[in-house]
């Protein structure tokens, strides 16, 4: 870990730190915690499978307005925000966010199972920790009187998960990319890990489709299988970088219709990831030749021009986007942390909501939900609360020094 930080930055930290009202704050945390693991408890049994987000958010929007917040707003991707509004009036904000998209579908959470200190329920990790603990924070600045210089924006952003692909958060840093001076996310295990970079994503969906026949009255007839199979092993023989991080697998097929017919269809699904935005494009050029070699080579084989055909689309496209760690904004993160005694764990790649801001050039991180979690994306996933409340100790101490605090700190160029 880089442990070099810039000397405005650790003495906006150390004002902070020293603040009889920033301290009292600090410490409601733990008193709130209570409040914050029951919150959590409403939210998750709400079911929200991305691209239907519609009751947890009209709930949230609900407790974000009982904490505190003003002029709660829902748009139309049902993502729901609002605002702690800074002394200084300059219409800019430091957004802070967790979704409120799950993986699962309707009827798979029936209730909270309490044992041995843990929470057992799907989803009740990720997010719904980070909007329970997104509302403490509320509270906390509420509470304490603090009053930050710019703008301070909580949201719950919708869509987050699979083929969701991040569209609420790119939906709302969009139209609010000219407020937003930098994001931070609420999202993965523990208090220390962080994430800086922004691994972009791409899904692509390749069906292959013939004229098919019998397996031996129609031999020497091109199958889409075998297109597809053609295909699948050039793709397996792309060579990419290992810095920076690049990946793909062909993760889902199927095809034919007989097991004595040559196909007449034949579909896969591949991922595709890379920190770089430059790599992931070059990759993404190579595999559209290689969805279309794969019918070319089946038809010559069998010396039948045009007889398997392919299509193909995007299903996904997350961006790309890096920044330095050494970076303002990824200092402040980890003086926040620092500041609550815990080392924090830089982590080089992620595929967050953070991809969105950092793809428009708006500065941002994504901190860990803290506690103990287990079995994410799981339906045996649980979370243990014990010492969560760092969560929101760091998300405050973060926004106040982005944001500014009224006649302590002023707020740094990022």
């Amino acid at each position: 870990m880089t442990t070099a930080f810039d000397k405005d930055l650790e003495l906006i930290f150390q004002k902070l730190t020293s603040d009889r009202q920033v301290k009292q704050a600090l410490d409601f945390f733990k008193q709130d915690a209570p409040n914050t693991i029951a919150q959590q408890k409403e939210l998750v049994v709400i079911e929200a499978p991305t691209f239907q987000e519609k009751q947890r958010s009209l709930h949230y929007a609900q407790m974000l307005k009982a904490a505190g917040l003003q002029d709660v707003t829902i748009d139309e991707k049902f993502n729901v925000y609002g605002k702690i509004y800074g002394s200084g009036k300059t219409g800019k904000s430091v957004l802070l966010e967790g979704h409120l998209d799950t993986v699962f579908s309707f009827g798979t959470v029936t209730d909270v199972i309490e044992k041995d200190g843990k929470l057992y329920a799907p989803g009740i990790c990720d997010d719904t920790r980070a909007l329970a603990a997104n509302l403490s924070v509320i509270r906390a600045l509420v509470n304490s009187g603090l009053r930050p210089h710019h703008d301070i924006m909580i949201a719950g952003t919708a869509a987050e998960e699979g083929l969701g692909a991040m569209s609420g958060m790119k939906y709302l840093v969009n139209n609010k990319a000219e407020e937003i001076l930098a994001a931070i996310s609420i999202d993965g295990p523990s208090n220390d890990v962080m994430y800086f970079n922004a691994t972009g994503m791409i899904n692509y969906d390749v069906t292959y489709t013939g004229p098919g026949g019998h397996a031996y009255l129609a031999f020497g007839t091109p199958s889409a299988v075998q297109a597809m199979g053609r295909a699948i092993a050039a793709l397996s023989d792309m060579q990419v970088p290992e810095t920076p991080k690049t990946t793909f697998t062909v993760s889902l097929a199927n095809g034919g219709q007989a097991i004595h017919g040559i196909a007449q269809s034949a579909n896969f699904k591949i991922n595709m990831r890379s920190d770089s935005a430059e790599v992931l494009a070059q990759m993404e050029q190579q595999a559209l030749a290689i969805f279309q070699q794969g019918a070319d080579a089946e038809n010559a084989r069998w010396q039948k021009p045009g007889a398997v055909k392919v299509t193909f689309s995007k299903i996904m496209d997350v961006p790309a986007g890096s920044q330095s760690e050494n970076c303002r904004m990824v200092q402040a993160a980890k003086l926040a942390t620092l500041a609550c005694g815990i080392t924090p764990q830089p982590r080089l790649g992620g595929c967050t909501n953070s991809n969105m801001p950092i793809a428009v050039g708006i500065p941002a991180v994504t901190l860990g939900r803290g506690g103990a979690e287990y079995g994410t994306h799981t339906v045996d996933e649980w979370f243990d609360p014990a010492g969560v409340y760092v969560c929101e100790q760091k998300s405050l101490l973060l926004l106040l020094a982005l944001a500014g605090l009224t006649d302590v700190t002023a707020a740094p160029q990022l």
